[in-house]
């Protein structure tokens, strides 16, 4: 688990996060959201970088860009984002070459870890899962360098779900995806046991493999449980209650203030109720008021008619007959 207080996040001057706390559980599928331009992919590219002291024996992977065009196959691209499998298999094959009695015993070493990590069915699962995000067998032999970037993309998006980091960050993943694709990565995600943290702007895609919600808001990190429905659901009531509580601290300062400028030098005995209001009034703004809440900000556009268009002198053309092909089922004009 990770559990950062008194998180701060500045990028190029700007404060994305101040005094917050981050709390990420394992086993939870976070959806991270907030406005445009709030910090989210920020946040994320700090987390990545490690520029948030998170525990060293937690790997971490963040999607940032597709994968590089190469002579290597998209399978292999994806082999070989396992470093220790890579490494391994090497040192294997080195050993077997020496006939000494350290170099087999080791080797007996080698193949144990080998076993313990499933080594056998790395091509498997590789192919399983560019499979599921639409590469045909065919194209998983072709190399990277015949891929489009959306499609190099999808590689990168395999590798990641291959080495199946601790921590997995996910900055809209679906945006290169096709349904079917998307489909599959939904249900995959669902699955994930460790801690995954998704930006998507897709909200049926949160909706399926969100457990958690995290809300960017005003600089500061707020959780809630369960998936964007829930979400919505919940912070509706949130800011109703808090609205409501505002309003009602306002109209007890409103009156508190009224009696104190109506009878605050009057009698003696109008005057002592007049210094408890205000002492009362003291301890109120002292404990701190609810903030008013304040609207999402919605941005209107205004396109004005552009009136009618007239079609061009040169809209309909008369042609010799010979040279026009008509289809079934249309009349020759």
């Amino acid at each position: 688990d990770v559990k950062i207080e008194n998180l701060a996040i500045t990028f190029h001057g700007v404060e994305i996060l101040t005094d917050t706390n981050l709390e990420l559980n394992c086993g939870r599928r976070y959806g991270l959201i907030g406005a445009n331009g709030s910090g989210k992919s920020t946040l994320l590219s700090a987390l990545g970088r490690r520029e948030v002291p998170i525990q060293s024996q937690l790997d971490i992977y963040h999607l940032t860009r597709e994968m590089a065009p190469s002579n290597k196959t998209a399978l292999q691209a994806v082999l070989d984002v396992d470093q220790e499998r890579v490494r391994l298999e090497k040192l294997a094959e080195e050993l077997a070459q020496c006939t000494e009695d350290d170099a087999q015993e080791q080797l007996l070493d080698v193949y144990e870890r080998l076993d313990d990590i499933c080594a056998d069915k790395a091509e498997m699962k590789a192919s399983y899962i560019l499979h599921g995000l639409g590469f045909t067998p065919e194209m998983q032999q072709k190399p990277c360098k015949d891929f489009s970037g959306g499609w190099r993309m999808r590689i990168a998006l395999a590798r990641a779900l291959y080495v199946c980091p601790h921590i997995l960050l996910l900055d809209e993943p679906t945006n290169h995806l096709d349904l079917d694709a998307c489909v599959w990565l939904e249900e995959e995600l669902k699955t994930y046991k460790r801690i995954l943290v998704i930006i998507s702007h897709s909200q049926d895609f949160l909706n399926g493999v969100c457990t958690n919600i995290i809300h960017l808001d005003n600089r500061k990190l707020k959780y809630y449980g369960g998936n964007y429905d829930a979400f919505v659901k919940t912070r509706l009531e949130l800011l109703e209650n808090q609205m409501k509580r505002y309003n009602w601290e306002q109209s007890q300062i409103a009156s508190m203030k009224n009696y104190i400028a109506r009878f605050g030098h009057g009698s003696a005995k109008l005057a002592r109720q007049a210094q408890s209001k205000e002492k009362t009034l003291g301890k109120m703004v002292a404990a701190g008021l609810t903030e008013k809440v304040v609207g999402d900000k919605i941005v209107q556009f205004y396109f004005p008619s552009c009136g009618t268009i007239p079609l061009p002198s040169s809209w309909c053309r008369t042609c010799p007959s010979n040279t026009v092909t008509l289809g079934p089922g249309y009349t020759r004009i």
